[in-house]
């Protein structure tokens, strides 16, 4: 993250630039909407002397922490034979070494024959960290060796040492990594405690690590030896010893992993294989029950059926389905209980096998307790599975043999949703109205009273959505759907001639939930101005300075995970000393670590309200709650499209939360989340000269690609609901979505979208929108 927010040099004439390679090598305080910057030790990016202008150029778009721009101008220089110098290549790979373009480091310099005898072997380091990020150790081993041949300042040979030391640990040349770990050490002393515990993690004897561990001071660090130990004991094949250590520090899945692989003995495999199943039951959540699923499977490829029961049971409860599916297939027919069968379904349906689970639940004879669940959840396998006839009729059937579940009210629910794919929207709403009231309710019933509204306003019956709208509080006070019901209560009855009970419903919504989206909408139809935050800044916090840019030296050294925990101490600090919280979240939101920063905004704001209940609160917060980083490129791109900077900002709020490092399980990238096909093609139409789907990740890119998608889907609907319902779910779904009735007004366009996800982002987007415009003073266009 900080060589997106480097900012070393922002204007000055090239000349200046090669006459202040020291200043340029100062971290600068910024504000928290500012382009935060602290700059990479001084070992390398000293200006290079060249006579080329578009080089020259490179380097100061470089400088001022724009490597993407740099890669745009001096790629094309590469092209011509005489101007394809080594200066235009060192810069060349400079560039794409900011924004991770590891492989196109490698081609631009492995093959050139000056690379050992320029620059002082920086072409040389540059393969090195491409080598690590590729994970080519051997290769990195190399390139290492072959920089620290070549002279350079001690501050250079002391990274050099770490990237040698990194691939030595990886080709496992234990001795030999730890020698160079202590020279780095002693070369830097800012990271030296964390280096300290990397020659630990590959020193084999016992009282050496003990010595290291000694020199160990600060609190994060120290909180890191246990781990130090445990990796080590294990690495060095001690692994009894370090079974213990990793169930000491609550890792069981590690424990159990070890102590299975070190013992044939059939009946300690069995009382591991016992305790481990215990573990999985009783304690195991979230990645500990998905490691310790994968040591079971590993340690046991054939479980007997009554361990493979439970381990499907757990996975399925847990939340990991497609184990869940391959457990239960492995379990003999007559050992599954109709619970188990109906979990098998709604696992193969979470997996995206919804024709097998229908399949298998359909040959199955269910008790009458559970055939309502059975049936239901093979009828949710047919809608899945986009069967809809077959799931009409096992949905209604249903409906009509059990009538007295909760399950029939959750077939309705899936009937209206089908009806209202087709526009049948008065059986649609029937369905739906039919679900809100049935008793019992279904888990969906809540969201039926809300859609049954919703069509009832949109077919000119106000006085029935009203009253549907009003229903939906009294039966399901607890539902999310609460504030959006109250304000379409409001329009409901405003519609209906009922001015005054619509003014109550808007001023309840301002009143409980002023940071929503429909708290912003109904302080408009009150025509009063929306609550929003004051904007005080932040101060800066020298407590937190030294942490920071030991932070930023770490992430240099390639020690990323050690960066973290580096961050993490701010947050605990930050933690037991509450006066500390804005300073410790303006110091992570500099750095880029925004998610902690956000979190600790939270606390900020409630501080006050927690301590006796009642009290204000620190407005101060929401400046680390809704930030902006890179504002001058935000502006200026926002601009570029003539796109509102607010809209943008809270676009990537919802979709990256600031992080140039996000990927979506979709595979979207970087800070607006771009899919790597739709930022090639953007490319291509604007020319770029080289493109790699690692360009996502620099900020720079994301901002012109992305606000040039949106302004696309701008263009295409001129209507911002459904340019932002495009931006997330896609043009297609849009267009058909917008041929729903009622669908020309923007505020019902968003309640009818299908999809919870895509709803709930065009909500979130737009409340967003209007905090950032209530705490940060855009300049005009």
């Amino acid at each position: 993250m900080d060589r997106d927010f480097r900012r070393v040099v922002s204007t000055g004439l090239y000349a200046l630039v090669l006459a202040s390679a020291v200043a340029c090598q100062k971290t600068q305080p910024a504000p928290a909407s500012a382009e935060a910057a602290v700059p990479a030790p001084p070992t390398r990016n000293a200006p290079v002397a060249t006579n080329d202008p578009d080089v020259q150029a490179a380097q100061l778009e470089l400088a001022a922490g724009h490597a993407s721009a740099a890669t745009k101008i001096v790629m094309p220089v590469l092209r011509t034979k005489e101007r394809r110098s080594p200066a235009a290549l060192l810069v060349a790979a400079r560039a794409a070494s900011e924004w991770n373009g590891w492989t196109l480091v490698r081609a631009l310099l492995a093959f050139e024959p000056w690379i050992d005898t320029m620059y002082a072997g920086e072409a040389r380091e540059l393969l090195a960290r491409s080598a690590l990020e590729r994970g080519e150790a051997r290769e990195a081993r190399q390139h290492a060796e072959a920089s620290l041949r070549a002279e350079s300042p001690p501050t250079a040979r002391a990274v050099r040492y770490v990237l040698l030391a990194r691939a030595l640990d990886r080709l496992d040349v234990r001795d030999s990594a730890a020698s160079y770990y202590l020279k780095a050490a002693d070369a830097l002393p800012a990271a030296r405690e964390w280096l300290l515990l990397r020659a630990a993690g590959t020193t084999s004897d016992g009282k050496a690590r003990e010595k290291f561990y000694a020199g160990v001071k600060s609190p994060a660090a120290r909180s890191r030896i246990a781990y130090t130990e445990a990796q080590a004991l294990e690495r060095f094949r001690m692994d009894l010893a370090a079974a213990n250590a990793y169930e000491k520090l609550g890792d069981m899945p590690s424990a159990y992993r070890l102590r299975l692989v070190n013992t044939a003995d059939p009946a300690v495999r069995a009382g591991a294989r016992a305790g481990l199943l215990g573990y999985l039951q009783r304690e195991a959540k979230g990645d500990d029950l998905e490691r310790g699923l994968a040591v079971l499977d590993a340690a046991f490829p054939r479980l007997d059926p009554t361990s493979e029961l439970l381990a499907a049971r757990r996975a399925a409860e847990g939340g990991v389905p497609s184990r869940a599916a391959s457990g239960f297939r492995q379990v003999p027919p007559t050992m599954l209980t109709d619970a188990d069968m109906i979990a098998w379904g709604r696992a193969l349906i979470a997996s995206g096998r919804p024709t097998e689970a229908s399949t298998r639940l359909a040959k199955r004879k269910f008790s009458a307790a559970t055939m309502p669940e059975a049936q239901y959840v093979r009828g949710l396998g047919l809608v899945r599975a986009g069967k809809r006839s077959a799931a009409t009729s096992a949905l209604q059937r249903v409906v009509s043999a059990y009538p007295n579940s909760k399950e029939a009210a959750d077939a309705l629910f899936l009937l209206g949703d089908m009806a209202s794919d087709v526009n049948r929207d008065r059986a649609a709403r029937d369905l739906f109205g039919r679900s809100c009231v049935h008793k019992p309710a279904g888990v969906n019933s809540d969201d039926a009273c809300f859609r049954a509204g919703i069509l009832s306003f949109v077919l000119g019956d106000a006085a029935r959505a009203a009253v549907a709208f009003d229903e939906l509080p009294k039966r399901f006070p607890s539902s999310p759907e609460l504030s959006a019901a109250e304000y379409w209560a409001g329009r409901s009855w405003d519609k209906a001639g009922k001015r005054e009970l619509a003014r109550e419903r808007w001023g309840n919504i301002v009143t409980r939930d002023p940071l929503s989206y429909y708290a912003s909408l109904s302080s408009k139809r009150l025509q009063e101005a929306a609550w929003a935050p004051s904007a005080p800044v932040i101060s800066q916090s020298p407590h937190f300075e030294a942490t920071v840019a030991r932070a930023a030296l770490l992430r240099e050294l390639g020690m990323e995970v050690e960066e973290r925990y580096e961050y993490e101490g701010i947050e605990d600090e930050a933690a037991t000393s509450p006066g500390m919280t804005l300073g410790a979240g303006l110091a992570l939101l500099e750095r880029g670590e925004v998610s902690r920063a956000i979190k600790l905004g939270w606390r900020a704001v409630y501080a006050a309200r927690a301590a006796d209940g009642d009290g204000p609160e620190d407005e101060r917060g929401y400046r680390l709650i809704y930030p902006i980083l890179r504002d001058s490129a935000l502006i200026a791109r926002s601009r570029a499209q003539r796109l509102d900077p607010a809209v943008v900002a809270a676009v990537i709020r919802r979709e990256s939360s600031w992080n140039p490092s996000a990927v979506s399980s979709a595979g979207a990238r970087g800070l607006m989340q771009i899919m790597p096909r739709v930022g090639q093609e953007i490319a291509r139409s604007m020319k770029y000269p080289a493109w790699d789907p690692a360009l996502l990740f620099d900020p720079d890119v994301s901002l012109e690609l992305g606000t040039s998608h949106l302004r696309a889907a701008l263009l295409a609907y001129n209507n911002l609901p459904r340019a932002l319902a495009a931006y997330n779910a896609g043009a297609s779904r849009v267009k058909r979505w917008s041929r729903l009735t009622g669908a020309s007004d923007p505020e019902v366009f968003v309640e009818r979208i299908p999809f919870v996800e895509t709803r709930d982002y065009v909500r979130i987007v737009m409340r967003n929108a209007e905090m950032y415009r209530a705490l940060y003073e855009f300049p005009p266009k």
